[in-house]
């Protein structure tokens, strides 16, 4: 019995090889899938950062270039909130006319005329800016 028993467990490692090298072989298989889609992962997150990084670069162009388009006009915005401060002597009346806030006529009027004196208004009370 000696004999049998010997190829019967021989018989039995070589089983259990087989099923743990099949075993192997799924979980081989299975880390090259992790490793492919982690890759995947990687690349195309490392895309989307560049993608973006360019977007903020070419906006932050557009918005050099806009504001650099915009200073004529605003000056020009500017000028013409100041002469009608000067023509109605309110700035509040300024703001009501224009569609803006007290505080932006007043921040229009310090950069329009930034070398002049401030505008008072007519009430005689010094101005909050």
């Amino acid at each position: 019995m000696g004999r049998r028993g010997s190829s019967s467990r021989a018989a039995a490692l070589r089983a259990a090889q087989q099923a743990k090298a099949e075993r192997d072989a799924e979980r081989a298989l299975r880390e090259q899938q992790v490793e492919a889609a982690l890759t995947d992962f990687y690349e195309a997150t490392a895309r989307v950062v560049r993608i973006r990084d360019e977007a903020h670069r070419k906006a932050e162009g557009l918005i050099a270039a806009a504001e650099q388009a915009c200073g004529d006009p605003a000056g020009q915005a500017r000028e013409a909130v100041r002469r009608l401060r000067e023509l109605i002597g309110s700035t509040t009346e300024v703001a009501r006319l224009c569609g803006l806030s007290v505080a932006a006529v007043r921040e229009m009027l310090a950069a329009a005329a930034p070398d002049r004196p401030p505008v008072r208004e007519q009430s005689g009370e010094e101005p909050s800016w």
